[in-house]
């Protein structure tokens, strides 16, 4: 028998990637401030497995039961700074047309700990990422999907 699988994230894709392997993993949001100062000095790929372990300890100081937890974060780099989640439909414009035609590394950090064998482990898995050149049109109608 599978342990209980918690996963400390709010992050739907998250959570279907999980449920389309076949399981079925409870949902914990850690509320880990990720725009914490402590965090700016980071370079894309250390801010990543320091947000996910962060998480996933967060999650295991609050559980009193034998888990698996899987603490993630992700961030998409870009010459070199980690551009964040577009907060606005504005900011995901002006995002696009700087990435049409362009590349950068989807940096994501994982964190899985085993609370029954007290066993962690950590990584980060990074990919380049290539964008087509996206007319205003195909910009716009993407940023009308809400994604």
């Amino acid at each position: 028998m599978l342990p209980k699988i918690v996963l400390a994230s709010a992050s739907p894709s998250r959570q279907r990637l999980l449920n389309s392997a076949g399981l079925n993993p409870e949902i914990r949001v850690s509320g880990v401030d990720e725009e914490d100062p402590r965090y700016q000095g980071l370079s894309p790929k250390e801010l990543v497995i320091a947000l996910a372990i962060v998480k996933a300890h967060t999650i295991k100081r609050e559980i009193d039961f034998p888990a698996l937890i899987i603490g993630c974060d992700s961030t998409f780099e870009f010459a070199g700074e980690s551009l964040g989640k577009p907060l606005t439909a504005e900011i995901a414009r002006e995002r696009a047309q700087k990435l049409s035609g362009k590349s950068g590394i989807l940096h994501t950090g994982h964190c899985v700990i085993d609370t029954s064998k007290d066993i962690e482990y950590s990584d980060v898995a990074s990919t380049k990422v290539y964008f087509s050149k996206m007319s205003d049109a195909e910009i716009n109608s993407y940023i009308a999907t809400g994604e």
